[in-house]
Formats: structure tokens, C-alpha cells, sequence
């Protein structure tokens, strides 16, 4: 069966030197009926290179406008810091407004019923990319002890966003 398709031994490896692989190119690129016109493969050059083109910066925009004006708060980082002596718990809550609208009105709560008070407060209102960093105590703070803490804003038209993060406290 493999002698029906192939008339000598020639035709059974027809890359076997870099003189058949450019006799195969030129047999391409020539101008008879049977190869494709340089035209036509400069066309279907340029469609695909714009289709790929296009994809790419659909995914590029995606990953750099993917928010838009959408508001969103994000903490960023929770640490609680532990004195052994006095077993105070010292906190740091840094928060950032990841979305591309303002926010007013942001609080910090701790969600695990700890004595939380606040010293430094955060800012109450964020502009887009803004951070801010709330500080306080936890009275009778444990180190192992999981804490959950919480920022609440709001949004224009009165939308409310929030994010919550929990911190093991450590010594």
C-alpha cells in the first residue's frame, strides 16, 4: 500500500537534506495553479496577525480596566501583636480602596467579640487607589488567637462595600 502513494525512494523522505526542504519551498511559492498567490499568504498573514492582535489587547484591557467605577475596599494587611507581660494586644490594619470610585463613611469593627478600641482611626474617606492605616488595642489579647476584622463604606448612590481579613495574633 505505501509504494501506491510514493513512485520512488526518493518521494519516501523527502526532508532528508536542506536541498529538498527549499526544492518543497520553492515548489510552494511557485506561480502554477497548485501553490497559494504571495498576495493571498500576505492576506491571511495580516487576518491572523489582527485576530491576534485583537485577543491580546482584549486580555490586556481586561487585567488594566477590569474595575472600571465599580467601588471596592480592600484590607490589606491585619497584624496583632502580642505583649506577654501585660497582654495587650497591639493592632495594625492597613486598608486600600482597590476600586475606581470614592468611598466615605469607612469603619473597622472586630468581628469576634475581642475588646477592641480603636487609637488611630483610618481615614473615613478614600479616593480611588487611596490607603489608610487604623491602629488599636485588644485588651487581654492571646497569642494563637484567630481575630476577624471588618471595614464597612460606602459607595456612590449610597452602595455599601466591605472586606474582612482575619490575623493570628502573635509575640
Amino acid at each position: 500500500m505505501v509504494g501506491f502513494f510514493m513512485k520512488n525512494k526518493r518521494d519516501r523522505f523527502p526532508y532528508e537534506n536542506a536541498m529538498n526542504v527549499i526544492k518543497l519551498l520553492k515548489r510552494l511559492l511557485a506561480n502554477d495553479r497548485r501553490a497559494l498567490s504571495a498576495p493571498i499568504i500576505a492576506l491571511i498573514l495580516i487576518i491572523v496577525g489582527v485576530a491576534l492582535a485583537l485577543i491580546a489587547a482584549s486580555l490586556a484591557g481586561g487585567f488594566l480596566f477590569g474595575f472600571g467605577a465599580s467601588p471596592r475596599v480592600t484590607i490589606e494587611r491585619v497584624d496583632v501583636l502580642v505583649d506577654p507581660v501585660g497582654g495587650t494586644g497591639y493592632v495594625t490594619i492597613d486598608i486600600r480602596n482597590s476600586g475606581g470610585a470614592p468611598l466615605t463613611g469607612c469603619v473597622v469593627t472586630e468581628e469576634t467579640d475581642a475588646d477592641y478600641t480603636t487609637s488611630n482611626a483610618a481615614s473615613a474617606s478614600l479616593n480611588p487607589g487611596q490607603s489608610t492605616t487604623e491602629t488599636g488595642t485588644i485588651s487581654g489579647a492571646q497569642s494563637g488567637q484567630v481575630y476577624v476584622f471588618r471595614v464597612q463604606c460606602t459607595g456612590p448612590g449610597g452602595t455599601t462595600v466591605q472586606d474582612q481579613k482575619s490575623a493570628v495574633a502573635h509575640i
